[in-house]
């Protein structure tokens, strides 16, 4: 099990591969990245590596955990400008947007993690509980923006995840119809994700 490093020498060893870790990840992905890899390029030892971690699957989550507090911080201040924007359109644009920024910052271990998905079709629980963080800011939307609207929970969920996938796959280069103009294209995502969250 990991448990954190107390020593200074430790913890610079733990930043280092895991800063290879992410690189190696983005330019190969995670099942084409080995251990051997990891060790060669940060000039360590795999030995060191799995000492350190346990498994190459502990230090992705490790990453991942990052990304999902980096995500979490992003629905907390989301959730406080709410009620002091216009609009729900507005609103779902300024989330596209730093969403976005965030999948930029943090895309090899989403990549990764999307790669682990597909290997079994299990969501991690990790991927489920910042989801559910971003349906419940989608339900503020709602509940602040759409009073006068029909909106269920299945539109809550269904918002999410257009929010969600569209920028992902725009970010992993899978949807080069977008927009390019970031402006534009978050503002196409936002009239999606408003729409859906009318259901």
């Amino acid at each position: 099990m990991y448990k954190s490093p107390k020593q200074l020498r430790a913890q610079e060893t733990e930043r280092a591969f895991l800063s290879v870790f992410r690189q190696l990840l983005a330019e190969r992905g995670f099942a084409r990245t080995s251990l051997e890899d990891i060790a060669t390029r940060s000039e360590q030892t795999r030995s060191a590596f799995l000492s350190r971690f346990g498994s190459k699957k502990a230090a992705l989550f490790l990453l991942f955990d990052e990304y999902c507090a980096a995500g979490s911080d992003l629905m907390r201040q989301s959730s406080r400008q709410v009620q002091d924007l216009p609009d729900a359109k507005t609103c779902v644009h300024l989330m596209s947007a730093s969403f976005e920024r965030r999948l930029i910052d943090h895309f090899a271990s989403n990549r990764a993690m999307h790669e682990l998905y597909l290997e079994d079709l299990q969501v991690n629980e990790r991927t489920q509980r910042i989801f559910m963080e971003l349906v419940e800011l989608m339900r503020l939307v709602q509940r602040h923006h759409l009073r006068s609207e029909p909106c269920t929970d299945a539109g809550a969920f269904s918002a999410a995840q257009v929010l969600v996938t569209t920028n992902y796959n725009y970010v992993l280069k899978a949807m080069p119809g977008l927009a390019r103009d970031p402006s534009i294209r978050h503002e196409m995502i936002a009239r999606m994700v408003v729409e859906a969250l009318k259901f």
